[in-house]
């Protein structure tokens, strides 16, 4: 390990991690106001909400009698959903307890023959204050229906629009899930007795046990209609089906001469690519395969999807010598067969579903997690995100990467409706052109297309979103894409096309999609989890890889209101994500926060040379990475934990009256992609991004600088649902922070001095990287 003054070159200066365990905790005092009713609530109010009761209970009266259990649709008012106002006196264990929520101010409550006596019991007669104000807080209370089942559908455009023919069409079916007591087992009885009554085949292959969904074989709209009758149904959808974009190959030429591994000297990182298969054709190509496997029949095989992102993993910068950002770094491929032939003029056609991919990922994942740890998932289903709930393959897919500490890099998703989507966007574009599932997974890293050309009239300029390429927000309003890349251009018409050029049918071609964006996203993300060791978890990967993305357009932040478009903007290629400068220093702080207690580093150390007269100039970046607590059954409210970070100093501030003078704390690196909204907790999400697995901060300080005294680092955990506890053990919060401070005029010497202050502070070391694979025979 190089000491704090040795370092590999003049240009490439390490990262400094600051050990875990050195920050201080501080109890966080409880919060919570005066318990202020939202409205009157008289007689006659609380006379409205029992007869809400009692017709919920008459219309449920069959399942409650048969069942014993039956699920119920609370809504809120739209200024009382925060976690602080959640009513869960009016509704608890005694009466009717809160079980899961939907979109933003929708709860499901557990209706029982006694808890529905209990709850009418506490509406006529509550008068605590607490009490008072969640009564005020109820709009309605009714059961679930059928067409909220289907989600809007119809039964007949659920058939239409699901896998399989004649003799039967796959619909996925969720149920609620009431925290695995009997009551939740009950539900799942009786939904299976009435598939067994209705001749449904169901299975759970692919899905959690705690995710409560099957795959269900209907054949006729009445089947459909009784399954969205079943008491214990949340939803009944078609199942998704797995897609990738049609290669074009266009421009085609003669395959120039390629290194191959042999040429390389060094172990290289490896992408798995989940895909259509990489052909064995491709001079060249075989010897950076590590690896096959196949669940694909022989008869519905077409390589070419996938052979074309191989292709970018392994050569895309030699390719493609004129597209800005692309890593050069040698990395290998493992080959994932998943998807057949989609297109009929190339032979037999398949389909791959969402319920096959998710069992042949986690067969894989189980043999090769621990080798492997970027999986390229360059496919997508055509069903739009939600903005209020997370979709079951995404809650899949992040199940996966918890439990097997691996990345997913996904495809944004294509927009293809002619024309295609402009920018900047506006008016119908921005629902039509949403990302598609499941690239709303939370722990995935979702990758949208950039134009490497000019369309000046006719399409995008060059560094603007490509018009094919989907945007966010995703579910929750959490930033989607997370990153974008160059994945090939178009005008709007579709008329003229420049794609990025990879391998296809042993020629060289252009082709353009999210697809062939994202390939170029898992190669950086490769790059770092092979050069840092000991191998760095997910998040940490992730902030490392976040931090250092850019606005193509002007290499500075993406500006607020844009990062639904560009996500946190390009990555920067490795090494130069891993490295600092002369004029800037990297910090690391991989920790864990516990419940109740916040975590600071107070007398942080600040550059002397960014100091003059009282005063702290320069410029601070911040990334906070973490995989959240998550519940699917809580929809909109999905990701159950929440980080925040603050920097900023103490200053002094003078009674003016007194005399007394009192210390306090003003942040200086506030959080990007704030941007001006209503208030409530609706404002906290969508403005503010809370919630989110990944948040951003950059406080420039000026040309006239901020006063202070002293600085401090600090980050909050909040939690909902309860998400703290596992079990009877409060459960921790692992994170990742990485914070940059720099002189934007790169000449004060920050690192030097970052370097010496961290050593008399901090017991920190160097980010330790290995040494990178070289190309030494390819000419």
């Amino acid at each position: 390990m190089a000491s704090d003054n040795e370092y590999p070159s003049a240009e490439r200066l390490p990262i400094k991690l600051v050990m875990p365990n050195q920050g201080v905790e501080r109890r966080v005092n409880p919060g919570g106001g005066k318990a202020v009713p939202f409205r009157t609530v008289d007689s006659a109010y609380r006379v409205g909400l029992v007869h809400q009761v009692a017709a919920s209970r008459s219309a449920l009266s069959h399942p409650l009698q048969d069942v014993g259990v039956a699920p119920l649709r609370v809504k809120l008012l739209s200024k009382a959903i925060a976690k602080s106002h959640r009513p869960e006196q009016l509704f608890s264990s005694r009466t009717c307890p809160i079980i899961g929520a939907g979109g933003p101010g929708e709860l499901f409550v557990k209706a029982t023959p006694t808890g529905l006596d209990a709850l009418e019991s506490r509406i006529r007669n509550g008068s605590s204050k607490r009490l008072l104000k969640e009564l005020s807080s109820v709009e309605s209370i009714e059961p679930v229906t059928p067409v909220a089942r289907r989600r809007g559908q119809s039964s007949l455009d659920i058939l239409r629009h699901s896998p399989g023919d004649a003799n039967g069409y796959i619909t996925k079916v969720r149920l609620f899930c009431l925290d695995g007591d009997e009551d939740s087992q009950r539900l799942v009885v009786d939904f299976e007795n009435a598939c067994n009554r209705l001749d449904i085949k169901v299975s759970r292959a692919g899905y959690s046990t705690s995710s409560c969904t099957y795959s269900a074989e209907c054949r006729t709209t009445n089947q459909v209609e009784d399954l969205s009758s079943v008491v214990g149904v949340r939803s009944i959808v078609p199942m998704p089906v797995l897609r990738s974009v049609r290669p074009h190959a266009l421009n085609p030429s003669s395959l120039p001469v390629l290194p191959a591994r042999e040429d390389v000297d060094g172990d290289v990182p490896v992408v798995v690519v989940v895909d259509s298969g990489i052909s064995s054709a491709v001079s060249g190509m075989e010897s950076w395969v590590v690896g096959r496997e196949s669940v694909v029949a022989p008869p519905y095989r077409n390589e070419d999807h996938g052979t074309f992102v191989a292709g970018l993993i392994c050569w895309g910068d030699i390719l493609n010598p004129n597209v800005a950002g692309i890593d050069s770094g040698p990395c290998a491929v493992f080959d994932l067969q998943v998807l057949p032939n989609g297109d009929p003029a190339k032979g037999s056609v398949d389909n791959l579903t969402e319920q096959e991919l998710l069992g042949t990922l986690e067969d894989a994942l189980r043999r090769h997690a621990n080798d492997f740890k970027v999986w390229n998932l360059s496919l997508g289903t055509d069903s739009v995100c939600s903005l209020d709930e997370f979709s079951s393959f995404a809650e899949e897919l992040d199940n996966l990467q918890e439990r097997y500490q691996v990345s997913f890099v996904i495809s944004a998703g294509n927009y293809t409706t002619r024309p295609l989507l402009g920018f900047p966007r506006a008016g119908p574009e921005i629902d039509a052109g949403r990302i598609t599932t499941p690239a709303d997974s939370v722990l995935g890293i979702t990758v949208g297309s950039l134009s490497h050309v000019d369309y000046t009239g006719a399409g995008p300029n060059s560094d603007e979103p490509a018009p094919y390429s989907r945007h966010g927000a995703g579910p929750n309003y959490v930033i989607k894409p997370d990153l974008m890349h160059y994945g090939g251009s178009c005008t709007v018409d579709g008329g003229q096309t420049r794609g990025v050029r990879s391998v296809c049918s042993g020629a060289c071609a252009e082709d353009m999609g999210t697809s062939f964006a994202a390939p170029l996203v898992s190669k950086t993300l490769a790059q770092i989890y092979h050069r840092v060791t000991p191998t760095p978890s997910p998040v940490l990967a992730r902030a490392l890889l976040t931090h250092h993305a850019r606005d193509p357009r002007t290499n500075l932040r993406v500006p607020d209101g844009q990062e639904d478009f560009f996500g946190f903007g390009l990555p920067t290629p490795a090494p130069y994500c891993l490295e600092c400068t002369l004029s800037a220093a990297t910090l690391v702080f991989d920790d864990v926060l516990r419940p109740g207690f916040d975590l600071e580093w107070d007398y942080f150390p600040y550059p002397e040379s960014l100091t003059r007269d009282g005063k702290f100039f320069g410029e601070v970046w911040m990334t906070v990475a973490f995989a959240p607590a998550r519940g699917s059954r809580w929809g909109s409210e999905y990701c159950e934990s929440h980080i925040e970070a603050h920097f900023g100093v103490y200053r002094d501030r003078v009674n003016q009256e007194t005399g007394e003078i009192t210390t306090y704390f003003e942040g200086l690196v506030p959080p990007e992609h704030k941007n001006p909204g209503v208030l409530y907790e609706s404002y906290q999400v969508s403005a503010l991004r809370k919630w989110a697995p990944v948040r951003t901060y950059h406080g420039d300080l000026g040309a006239r600088g901020k006063s202070g005294d002293r600085w401090r680092l600090k980050v909050s955990l909040l939690n909902r649902h309860g998400a703290e506890v596992k079990g009877d053990q409060y459960r921790p919060q692992p994170f990742s922070l990485v914070v940059t401070i720099a002189d934007p005029g790169g000449a004060a010497p920050v690192y030097d001095e970052m370097a010496r202050s961290l050593k008399s502070r901090f017991q920190a070391q160097n980010l330790t990287l290995r040494s990178a694979a070289r190309v030494t025979r390819f000419v």
